[in-house]
């Protein structure tokens, strides 16, 4: 494994074995532990959780004059599946040199569950 920073300092936090960079940090996040790559260490987050968002946000990203027509079809099928749009974000331009492109963000809600 390659010796990091992030990766000597993960183990110098939590010394269990493990077999990848990966499942060790993976157990640092569950026991509360995050990277923080400004500062270049872990930090412990003794706040608790904020209650789960409903639903699923997505971001479309695409030519500006297609967008749109992509929007509707994907909520279209959507709505064809039982789900529904809580929100339709306007088109966002994306700055230069993609100005050519255009992000629209979709709130979703699953109706089967």
């Amino acid at each position: 494994m390659r010796q990091t920073q992030k990766y000597v300092k993960a183990t110098q936090i939590l010394t269990t074995n493990h077999s990848s960079q990966e499942q060790l940090y993976q157990e640092l996040n569950r026991l509360g532990w995050w990277w923080n790559a400004k500062l270049k260490e872990w930090e412990r987050n003794e706040q608790l959780a904020e209650p789960p968002m409903e639903g699923l946000k997505m971001r479309l990203w695409g030519n500006n004059e297609e967008i749109e027509d992509y929007a509707d079809l994907i909520i279209q099928l959507l709505r064809e599946n039982g789900y529904s749009i809580v929100d339709k974000s306007q088109p966002y331009l994306c700055r230069p040199p993609q100005q050519n492109k255009s992000r629209i963000y979709l709130h979703i809600i699953n109706n089967n569950r």
